[in-house]
C-alpha cells in the first residue's frame, strides 16, 4: 500500500475486534510518529499507550462515555510537552551538528528565538504544540491504515479529568486521545469538499481550478 492509497481508504473506526495489538505494530506506529517533522525540530509530541482496561474505562468516561474509546485494544494519549519550547538552543545545536543548518544559526537564529519566547503567551504556546503533535499523530494515523489497524481521533474530552487519570503533570498538554485497533466495521468515504472550493489562485478567492 503506498502513501496515496492509505490517504484514501483511511477512515475514522469507532468499531474495533478485541484481538490484541502485537508489541512491534504498536512500536512501528509511535515510531512513524517519531520521525514526524516539527519547527526548529521541537519534537513536543509526548505519548502514553494504554491498554488497562480500567484505565480504559475511566478515560471513556472523561471522554463523554465515547463508546469506542474504551473498544479499543490500546489507546494512544497524545500530548505536548510545552516545556520542549524551551529547549530550543539544544535542538538547533543538534540541527547545526547534523548539518541542516549553518553554524551562524546559533549567533542569528537563537538570539531571536530567545526574544520572541521572553513573551510568548501559553496560548501562543498551545497553537504551535497543536500543530506540531497534530503531524505526528496523523503519522500514526496513516503507519496505522498501512498495517490493518484503524483509528479515530478523540478531541472531545475533559482535559482535567484525563491528566488526572494518566497523573500527566502541569506542564503537559492533552491533545488527542486515538483509538487503535483491527477495524470491525468499513465505513463509507465521508462526503469532502470539491477542490474548487478549498484551493485559490495568488490570493484568496482567486479561482484555481
Amino acid at each position: 500500500m503506498d502513501v496515496s492509497e492509505a490517504i484514501r481508504t483511511r477512515r475514522s473506526i469507532r468499531k474495533f475486534k478485541p484481538d490484541p495489538i502485537p508489541e512491534e505494530k504498536i512500536k512501528l506506529l509511535l515510531e512513524s510518529a517519531r520521525l514526524a517533522p516539527s519547527g526548529t525540530n521541537t519534537q513536543p509530541w509526548r505519548f502514553i499507550v494504554v491498554k488497562d482496561d480500567d484505565t480504559k474505562a475511566k478515560l471513556q468516561r472523561a471522554a463523554h462515555n465515547q463508546r469506542h474509546v474504551k473498544r479499543a485494544p490500546i489507546i494512544i494519549v497524545c500530548c505536548a510537552d510545552l516545556k520542549a519550547f524551551r529547549e530550543y538552543p539544544e535542538r538547533v545545536d543538534e540541527l547545526i551538528e547534523s548539518g541542516a543548518l549553518p553554524e551562524r544559526t546559533r549567533e542569528v537564529f537563537i538570539p531571536y528565538l530567545e526574544k520572541g519566547m521572553s513573551t510568548v503567551t501559553k496560548d501562543a504556546l498551545m497553537v504551535a504544540a497543536a500543530a506540531n503533535v497534530a503531524i505526528a499523530v496523523e503519522h500514526i494515523v496513516l503507519q496505522a491504515v498501512e498495517i490493518g489497524l484503524g483509528t479515530c481521533w478523540v478531541r472531545w474530552y475533559e482535559d482535567n479529568k484525563v491528566k488526572e487519570i494518566l497523573d500527566i503533570p502541569d506542564h503537559i498538554e492533552v491533545m488527542a486521545l486515538l483509538p487503535v485497533g483491527i477495524p470491525d466495521e468499513d465505513p463509507s468515504p465521508r462526503p469532502r469538499l470539491s477542490l474548487d472550493k478549498i484551493v485559490f489562485s495568488e490570493k484568496y478567492g482567486g479561482k484555481y481550478i
